[in-house]
């Protein structure tokens, strides 16, 4: 898992992304924020990525849920 940590050096990236979602941006954190929103959007990304391989590693080793497992995560979790 990679933490933030703002003490650490920063690097610098480039990235192209759709013009509608870079203004969205903008919108919401103004100039001076946008480093610090992408920088946690990364981070959040790899921790969702590292669940994922987390529960693909459980599944291989457990097998996969019960369909009584899935309705009582379901029951418990609904959509939003």
């Amino acid at each position: 898992m990679v933490r933030m940590c703002m003490s650490q050096p920063a690097a610098k990236l480039s990235v192209s992304v759709p013009g509608e979602l870079a203004e969205a941006v903008r919108k919401r954190v103004g100039a001076k924020g946008l480093s610090g929103f992408v920088a946690r959007a990364l981070a959040h990304e790899l921790e969702r990525e590292g669940i994922g391989a987390l529960l693909i590693e459980l599944e291989e080793e457990l097998g996969p849920p019960s369909k009584a497992d899935l309705a009582r995560a379901r029951k418990a979790w609904p959509r939003r």
